[in-house]
């Protein structure tokens, strides 16, 4: 049995609705008032109070009531005045009409992907009879028999057809979200503050594509690991099982509550309760779930319908309780399906890949710039010259988990070599121009395939796009034929002959014109039409010649020499007749229309006949919709091996856009190195370089876990540093995608994971202290780097006073570099760091600065070099940047009086300490401290 689980309304979606609405009591005062359609609308309606819907009503689509009001705010249509309430409140008694709006049936779902996108959720309410089949029924004065058929939310909306055909190139105003729903639910928090523990399960659903991702984890105080799943998957809907903690709710609600946010637009949000016996209903329900689906015929389907059951009963609880809120929350959907395919499932946690944290996408900009959460100016943005949109779906995948395996990396990167070959080859210039044909997005027409929502043009496409890539390559019977020497190239191209056979067979099934015309009844070639499909064809046949049969009687009976039928208006079988003949028309004829000289019939027996031919015709169309469904049912049991081929093919697209970075000047193919290092000679910014007009300063960087392995970065504001430290990172990541980097030259060690505490993001939690989020994101840095992590920090300790933040800093720097031996980059304008280098007898911390020239009178300009060089910055000019921000000039005059008489008051201190120390050192032989004493030297 399926656990219902109660569904809260979300409370921005109905603002009209009372609570006996919301209990749906049956309507009382005025409801003698409702037509049988009204009534008809309501009854569905009341069922379903959190969804706005469209009914079909004869050749429109209308909205009623409150939804009416709604539709005409978004689609900006017009509302026709009424009662808005769907409780009949006694304040509506005086109107006996629902406010309602419509739209023509040809834009349905036009209007449907608006609403959706929006973040409604959006049910279709369809006439289920035609007036033909009802004229013949018992029913006919009954209104049609209509059912909600289908319902839309932004994460569930995949009858995007047009959609299916659009460039890779289009412009967009945001971050495109990936189509992701996702479902979380969280146990019991323990601890409490800073050492507060929630345990949390996930399920993320790409309906679209099939992907289901799924796992299971603890997170702490800050809720890091969630921030950073949801970064990753950014989804475009989520569902809440249960009742969260109250950081976690926060964070959700910060991500996904504007329509600036992180994801690029606003995130739709559905809740459902959470029994106490959840638990024990999810295992019941999954079970049966797929127990039901892996029923098999022969003993090898039985094990393996068994195997892909104990794989799924192996998920942890907090996921099983997601997949089971999943499949019912889908099943209304009619998308319960995509979780038939197991192939598909992923861990989010399997450590196959580099870890990007949530801050480090958000801090290195991997998905979307920092200034408008747009793609443009991201690495992704950067790297994505694919041809189709399922092979920038994978680069996407690639780019956000950047491959830990060296072997993997060098096979990888060896493919973009020979794609980017100087001499360009037959064989890889087929590949292109094969990419360069494929228009509909073919991941996403097989998967509506699955579900039995292609429409007959789209499975045309598909089927012959997919024929177009299968005898592209017909010569390959084994990857060796492809003639390439990369294996990962070799074994894609052998991927795609594989489904010829399958593809011709349906392929010669279908008759193309008809389906590239949306002709339901000549869809199938008449060779394999099935036996109804032919009975009620030759069933209007019949009438058809029973009509022109009847063309003689009717013309003797008016005098005539021979009648012809005509039709007007779409009213088919008139028979004209001159008005000067009219006494001759028998009393049973009925006139239909008529002008000054002619005026139209239909006989009694035309009436019949027309009747009896339009009832086949609805039964035809119905059998030609059964025919057509399971057509789509055999294909779709060729789904895996279809999406195979299509994965192939985008693992091509993916190389050979990479290839082409690769083939862009200054760009250079990364060594692989065994040990822990970053080695880069005049390395670049990879996305700053091309969004600057100016030509970007190349810089050196030189780190190792067994010499130089962390970097003391001082220097001017707006000097250059962030960008420097970013720019490691980013040629890091680049590299252990598998891409060419750009730099002169590479040495790049396997890192496990990029740690990132920039200051940009402080309010990220917003209402907790810019000091105790800074601190709280380094602790969780400091407990998962490893000696092969790269961790930047930027400006640690400034949140708090100078001494604590000095502190603060000077052991947080000792602690990765001495205990975690981890590659660092530390900014820092605590000048008096720089010390702590001596410390290092290997030079294991380095102090570097960002260089400048100062200029003008007593040094108050400068201009910034963007170069690295060794050494310690002593001043920041801070005045510097604020003259570049236009600050009077009598502000400026006097923040630089002040700057100077602190700068004399803490000399006048150190020098005091100093004094001290030296008398100290004087009386007191045993007392050594000339390393305190040069160093206080050096830094006055």
């Amino acid at each position: 049995m399926m656990p219902r689980m109660t569904k809260r309304l979300r409370r921005t979606e109905r603002p009209n609705l009372s609570p006996g609405g919301r209990k749906g009591v049956t309507a009382k005062k005025g409801a003698s008032k409702l037509t049988p359609m009204e009534k008809q609308f309501l009854d569905i309606k009341r069922k379903h109070l959190d969804t706005l819907m469209i009914m079909e009503v004869g050749y429109k689509f209308k909205f009623w009531g409150e939804d009416a009001r709604v539709a005409a705010k978004e689609l900006s249509i017009v509302c026709i005045p009424g009662k808005f309430r769907f409780d009949e409140h006694p304040s509506e008694a005086h109107l006996d009409r629902f406010a309602s709006a419509s739209i023509p049936t040809h834009r349905l779902h036009v209007h449907v992907k608006r609403l959706v996108g929006a973040g409604h959720k959006v049910g279709i309410i369809r006439q289920l009879e035609t007036a033909a089949l009802k004229a013949a029924g018992d029913n006919r004065n009954a209104p049609f028999v209509r059912k909600l058929t289908n319902l839309y939310t932004k994460g569930t909306y995949i009858d995007d057809v047009e959609g299916l055909e659009a460039s890779v190139g289009a412009p967009s105003s945001g971050t495109p979200a990936t189509g992701y729903l996702v479902c979380i639910t969280e146990s019991n928090a323990k601890g409490w503050g800073t050492d507060e523990k929630v345990h949390i399960g996930l399920v993320a659903v790409q309906p679209a594509t099939g992907d289901v991702i799924h796992d299971d984890f603890e997170d702490g105080f800050m809720r890091s690991e969630i921030e950073t799943r949801l970064l990753h998957i950014s989804p475009c809907e989520i569902l809440i099982v249960g009742d969260l903690s109250k950081a976690t709710d926060k964070l959700v609600q910060h991500l996904s509550g504007s329509k600036t946010n992180v994801f690029g637009e606003r995130v739709r949000l559905e809740r459902l309760d959470k029994p106490k016996t959840m638990a024990a209903q999810a295992y019941s329900h999954v079970s049966n779930f797929y127990a039901e689906k892996m029923k098999a015929s022969t003993a090898e389907d039985d094990e393996k319908a068994s195997k892909i059951l104990d794989n799924v009963l192996k998920l942890a609880e907090g996921v099983t309780i997601c997949l089971s809120a999943m499949i019912t929350h889908l099943t209304d959907y009619g998308l319960e399906h995509v979780f038939d395919l197991t192939k598909y499932f992923q861990s989010f946690s399997a450590r196959s890949h580099m870890l990007l944290n949530g801050t480090s996408l958000t801090s290195l900009e991997i998905y979307q710039n920092q200034t408008d959460h747009t793609e443009k100016g991201s690495l992704f943005w950067t790297l994505d010259r694919t041809k189709t949109r399922f092979g920038q779906r994978l680069l996407r995948k690639w780019v956000g988990r950047p491959l830990l395996r060296k072997a993997e990396l060098e096979e990888r990167i060896a493919a973009v070599e020979e794609l980017n070959d100087d001499q360009p080859t037959v064989r890889a210039d087929k590949v292109k121009h094969l990419l360069s044909q494929i228009r509909s997005d073919l991941e996403k027409s097989l998967i509506r395939i699955y579900y039995g929502k292609c429409t007959r043009p789209e499975l045309l496409t598909v089927l012959q796009t997919m024929q177009r890539i299968a005898t592209e390559f017909v010569s390959v019977k084994r990857p060796s034929d492809a003639g390439f020497q990369s294996s990962i190239i070799n074994n894609a191209i052998a991927a795609l002959p594989t489904i010829a056979e399958d593809v011709v067979s349906y392929l010669d099934q279908i008759n193309p014109e008809a389906a590239k015309a949306d002709d339901k009844y000549a869809f199938f070639r008449e060779e394999v039409e099935s036996e109804d499909i032919m009975e009620h064809k030759m069933g209007i046949a019949s009438v058809e010649q029973e009509l022109d049969a009847h063309r003689p009687v009717a013309a003797a009976k008016v005098k005539k020499v021979k009648v012809e039928y005509v039709t007007v208006a779409g009213i088919e079988y008139l028979i004209e007749v001159d008005n000067a003949l009219l006494k001759n028309v028998p009393a049973s004829w009925a006139k239909i229309s008529g002008t000054k000289k002619v005026s139209r019939f239909h006989t009694p027996e035309v009436v019949r006949l027309i009747r009896e031919r339009d009832q086949h015709k609805e039964a035809l169309a119905a059998a030609c919709d059964i025919a057509f469904a399971g057509l789509l049912a055999d294909i779709s049991s060729k789904y895996q091996s279809f999406r195979d081929c299509v994965q192939a093919l985008a693992t091509l697209d993916c190389l050979l856009s990479l290839a082409a970075i690769a083939g862009q000047p200054g760009y250079v193919k990364p060594e692989y190195m065994d040990e822990t290092c970053i080695s880069v000679e005049q390395g670049r910014h990879p996305m700053v370089e091309q969004l600057l007009l100016d030509t970007y300063v190349p810089n050196d960087t030189d780190l190792a876990s067994d010499r130089t392995r962390a970097l003391l970065i001082t220097g001017p504001n707006m000097g250059g540093k962030s960008s420097y430290v970013r720019q490691v990172a980013l040629i890091s990541i680049m590299g252990q995608i598998g891409s060419y980097v750009p730099a002169e030259s590479a040495k790049l060690g396997m890192l496990d994971a990029v740690f990132t505490r920039m200051g940009a993001f402080d309010n990220m939690m917003a209402g907790e202290s810019t000091f105790m989020v800074e601190l709280s994101e380094t602790s969780d840095i400091l407990k998962q780097a490893t000696s092969k992590s790269l961790i930047i920090l930027d400006e640690l300790g400034r949140g708090t006073s100078t001494h604590d933040g000095v502190a603060i800093a000077q052991a947080v720097l000792d602690h990765v570099v001495r205990e975690k031996k981890s590659l660092t980059l530390f900014i820092t304008h605590y000048q008096n760091l720089s010390a702590l280098a001596k410390g290092f007898e290997n030079g294991e911390l380095k102090n570097v600065h960002m260089r400048f020239k100062e200029t003008g009178d007593a040094s108050q300009e400068i201009t910034f070099l963007y170069e690295i060089g060794e050494g310690v910055a002593h001043r920041s000019y801070g005045l510097n940047v604020a003259r570049l921000a236009n600050v009077p000039e009598s502000v400026l005059d006097v923040a630089a009086v002040k700057s100077k008489e602190l700068e004399h008051e803490a000399s006048e201190k150190q020098l005091g300490h100093l004094s001290r120390s030296l008398h100290s050192m004087l009386s007191d032989q045993n007392n050594i401290q000339l390393d305190v004493m040069v160093t206080g030297i050096e830094q006055l």
